[in-house]
């Protein structure tokens, strides 16, 4: 199989030393791929550093000058317009690129529907333990970050570029994921790489990234609905047919950035491990329940996790299957319509 080509956008704002750690950490490991550069109104220093980075590289280097800063959404729209390879990886300026994680986006550009593809990032999602024990290489998520991010052009094409209005950060990143669910372009998560730096400063006084953040917000939940933490239960009993139908319900709502957790027992909980539920969404949580006193546990269970999630509510199962202890589970109905495209 041909390997895709691929562009790899850095939009640098002063800090020379930390972009060209960057660069030379893209140039020890992505040998085919082309830089574009984004100079975004760098101070002197800086803007000596990329022309000199950018001149030794010749024909695999683009160089972009901003005569200000212009923001980094802006910037790295700006860059895509000017990307056309197969794949364009965005790598923020802080944080370097390795071997490894450029090796795992190069095969994961090859899975199905594939638009989005992101290592893990610590600082800002920090993956549950059961992921980072887990063998999963590769699973859809929901949560993306600038520190490191390819998009596909097929998609890119589809979808357009990122929302400048909104607030360049999380809104923006998960207004642009739902923009690539809505045409079925999948995101994936590489669990077991990670992208690492600092996040890019957001400038402006307090008061003014708080009334943008409320905008943000207010525009992300007018397109797109309030996202949904749900738990649900199945009995001892379930059939492996219901346990696969209420395992493609969930995927097809964590698509759509919905939480999920389903508490199982020790039977099913097995029967959906070997059917790789474990891996189909960073959304879903599985949840075993012990031989004695399973309902016990299951309480004690919801009572922590309303703790961390004070939102989460239980949810009935297909054909109306009850959450034990919760006389007001919502209807099954819900799931199915948070599941519909």
């Amino acid at each position: 199989m041909t390997s895709p080509t691929l562009d790899i956008i850095v939009p640098v704002w002063n800090h020379p030393t930390e972009a060209r750690a960057c660069l030379v950490s893209i140039l020890d490991c992505a040998a085919t791929a082309r830089l574009i550069i984004i100079n975004n109104g760098c101070d002197r220093a800086t803007e000596l550093m990329l022309e000199e980075f950018s001149d030794h590289l010749g024909d695999r280097a683009i160089y972009m000058t901003m005569e200000r800063n212009i923001g980094f959404v802006p910037a790295v729209n700006r860059a895509l317009n000017r990307s056309d390879a197969d794949w364009s990886v965005i790598v923020r300026p802080t944080g370097t690129l390795t071997t490894e994680c450029y090796q795992q986006i190069l095969e994961t550009t090859a899975k199905e529907c594939a638009g989005i593809i992101t290592p893990h990032c610590p600082s800002e999602h920090p993956l549950p333990a059961r992921l980072l024990k887990s063998d999963c290489s590769c699973l859809e998520t929901c949560e993306i970050s600038f520190a490191l991010l390819a998009l596909s052009h097929t998609m890119r094409t589809t979808i357009g570029l990122f929302d400048e209005e909104m607030d360049g950060g999380t809104w923006c990143l998960q207004d642009y994921r739902h923009r690539a669910d809505a045409h079925d372009f999948r995101t994936y998560l590489l669990p077991k790489v990670a992208a690492l730096g600092e996040p890019i400063t957001i400038f402006g006084s307090r008061e003014r990234r708080r009334i943008m953040d409320e905008a943000a917000i207010t525009t992300f939940r007018q397109r797109w609905g309030a996202q949904q933490q749900l738990a649900l239960y199945l009995p001892k009993d379930t059939d492996e047919h219901t346990l696969k139908e209420t395992l493609e319900l969930l995927h097809a709502a964590a698509r759509h950035g919905h939480r999920l957790n389903l508490f199982l027992h020790r039977r099913q909980y097995t029967q959906a491990l070997q059917s790789g539920a474990a891996c189909l969404h960073s959304g879903i949580t599985l949840h075993r329940l012990p031989l004695l006193t399973p309902l016990k546990s299951l309480a004690r269970s919801m009572e922590t996790l309303k703790l961390q999630y004070p939102q989460l509510q239980p949810v009935c199962g297909l054909d109306g299957i009850p959450f034990p202890g919760y006389d007001n589970a919502l209807p099954t109905a819900l799931l199915q319509q948070l599941a519909k495209p």
